[in-house]
């Protein structure tokens, strides 16, 4: 049996590796019509990772600025909202945060090419395991490694931390030892 659990989201329903088809039909039905996306629309919203480049399990999605903290509740609430959709409706996993450093596409694309990329993102989670039978295989937990971690509201979590790219690019397998640039998520269909 299979379960995956990210802080707020369950599911029992295995998930796809995600396709164009399953993202444009999220994207277009369901994520650009999200009601919070007009209460924080001051924030860039960009795609990175290796979707449509690579072969992967999941979707990265950043949001790109700096949060209010009266926003926090929208954007915790938000990121919920995105994976849980995306993982109990489309069958993609999203993989969902807030940059506030870098803290726009031109500068993570800017930054991405340096020798260490400094971050600090909003996150809605501090670990994500799955479950396959009786197995259970931890996914991410930003309770080890060089993380500093604030609880900055009920359900999000300010994460700064410094990565060694050459190292995280290994770490990844991205294509031609680089970072892939991140685009405007409106952009998504330039990635085809």
């Amino acid at each position: 049996m299979f379960s995956l659990t990210y802080n707020r989201v369950h599911t029992e329903k295995p998930f796809f590796n995600p396709t164009y088809e399953l993202f444009k039909s999220f994207y277009e039905d369901y994520f650009i019509l999200h009601p919070s996306l007009k209460k924080i629309n001051h924030f860039e919203i960009g795609m990175c990772g290796k979707f449509m480049r690579a072969n992967t399990w999941d979707i990265d999605i950043r949001l790109m600025g700096n949060p209010n903290p009266v926003e926090y509740e929208i954007i915790s609430d938000f990121f919920m909202d995105v994976v849980n959709t995306g993982l109990n409706k489309y069958r993609i996993f999203v993989d969902i945060h807030l940059l506030s450093k870098p803290n726009s596409i031109e500068e993570y694309n800017y930054n991405s090419r340096s020798t260490y990329l400094y971050i600090e993102k909003y996150v809605d989670y501090k670990k994500q395991f799955a479950r396959y039978g009786n197995k259970y295989y931890k996914l991410t937990d930003l309770s080890k490694g060089n993380c500093k971690i604030k609880k900055v509201s009920d359900n999000l979590w300010k994460v700064n931390t410094t990565l060694v790219l050459k190292d995280y690019i290994k770490q990844k397998g991205y294509i031609n030892g680089k970072v892939p640039k991140m685009i405007e998520i409106s952009k998504y269909k330039e990635l085809i």
